[in-house]
């Protein structure tokens, strides 16, 4: 009989724990949304006219604004997590996220939606970093890289939401219809977070100690002392450009000029594969991860392996559909083992700074984003990729400019070599 209840009680705690940590990860699918909201031509056509932004660098501005908040508020959130319910924050930013994003779809001023999709971008901060900061609480490290893929493939769930499925939303209802719909899905999660977050296994059972812990000054220079968090930051972001910079913004026009017979729907659904590789890759490079007992093997290899993939990209053997299919669904799977870099944060630092130190790291990663999406943008027109040139100087010129692609990963197996291995057995 007390085995029985052990286990029942066993069971009791892992559903528990699941709720508790994938109710905060569906806030990150949600925002993960909002991030990678203009990854089709459609959508961005659509707020180009909605907004009167005439250009592409106008537009640029515009869907920057997300990344820039993101970016410049990583580290008070994350100190925010350190010293305040996790719940309480989780709550407040998704209903903030919800209000800018009915704000968004009613509003055709140009700056009231920038100053909505900074907000946006802050939001994603709590998003981002609420699920990590509370895995540990809630799970062993045995199982914390499969815990921390698991919660990158519900995200990026998010960014394969934003692409083939909101263009056929686009195509039937309009893009007014389908920002409002938007709106409606963050009441969902909202409620959902209500209903299920917990800080910790402590508050659950009642009996959570009040901890004023190290203070504000003290867990920066603790955090920022670590080598671990900035290497982890760097390789983080360094492969995670793929998403940020093909599947985000730059894929479809690529691959527009790689191949001008490709459809709109064709592109889309090729850039589509890197996020559906990344939710496939997230649980599986954080169980080779598990399974290996280390995560710079599993790291170093998702390195070499993204390096390889992204040159038969960038010089294909085929110019086909179906080669590309294959090659951005293998890029999503390989370059997901990013997501190794998070249980590596969380196994270099204590609980009581694991907050500052996940902000510390993302302002790494998501700087290197915010970087790199202009940058991209910049090399571009640096190589002759102009408005009014051919297209087949625009596409010297692309061709040009993804280098930034295979540079970064080299730099990520470099980070992963200098990383200490952080796996713990128990």
């Amino acid at each position: 009989m007390a085995t029985v209840a052990t286990q029942q009680e066993q069971q009791s705690i892992s559903l528990k724990s699941i709720l508790a940590v994938f109710s905060a990860g569906a806030f990150f699918f949600y925002s993960f949304i909002q991030m990678t909201l203009f990854s089709t031509e459609a959508m961005k056509g659509f707020f180009m006219g909605k907004l009167a932004l005439s250009t592409v660098s106008e537009f640029g501005s515009f869907a920057g604004t997300f990344l820039y908040g993101t970016v410049l508020l990583l580290i008070p959130v994350g100190v925010l997590l350190d010293k305040v319910s996790v719940k309480k924050v989780v709550l407040s930013m998704c209903a903030v996220a919800v209000v800018c994003v009915f704000g968004t779809a009613l509003t055709d001023n140009v700056l009231i939606a920038s100053v909505l999709r900074f907000t946006l971008g802050i939001a994603h901060c709590v998003a981002f970093m609420a699920p990590f900061r509370l895995a540990p609480r809630w799970f062993p490290s045995s199982k914390l890289a499969l815990i921390s893929g698991l919660l990158v493939t519900f995200a990026v769930f998010g960014g394969w939401v934003s692409g083939a499925p909101v263009l056929m939303l686009l195509d039937t209802f309009g893009g007014q219809t389908t920002m409002l719909i938007n709106g409606g899905i963050g009441i969902v999660i909202f409620i959902l977070i209500a209903l299920f977050v917990k800080d910790s296994p402590e508050e659950e059972n009642g009996n959570q100690e009040d901890d004023n812990g190290l203070s504000l000054i003290e867990g920066l220079k603790l955090a920022a002392s670590n080598s671990q968090n900035w290497l982890a930051g760097l390789y983080i972001g360094l492969l995670n450009l793929s998403v940020l910079l093909l599947g985000a913004v730059w894929g479809t026009t690529y691959l527009k000029f790689v191949n001008p017979d490709f459809s709109e729907a064709t592109s889309t659904g090729i850039i589509g594969m890197i996020f559906i590789g990344t939710m496939i890759g997230s649980p599986l490079c954080g169980w080779i991860s598990d399974q290996l007992q280390s995560r710079k093997k599993a790291m170093l290899g998702g390195g070499v392996l993204s390096l390889a993939i992204m040159l038969l990209i960038m010089f294909p053997i085929s110019t086909g559909a179906t080669y590309f299919y294959t090659l951005f669904l293998l890029l999503g799977i390989i370059t997901a083992a990013q997501t190794i870099g998070y249980p590596v944060i969380g196994e270099s630092n204590s609980d009581e700074v694991l907050g500052t130190a996940n902000g510390l790291s993302a302002v790494v990663l998501m700087g290197i984003g915010a970087v790199g999406q202009p940058l991209f943008g910049w090399l571009v027109s640096y190589f002759g990729g102009h408005e009014n040139s051919t297209p087949e100087a625009l596409q010297t010129a692309f061709q040009a400019a993804i280098w930034v692609m295979p540079i970064a990963f080299v730099l990520a197996c470099i980070c992963s070599i200098s990383l200490k291995e952080t796996f713990k057995k128990a």
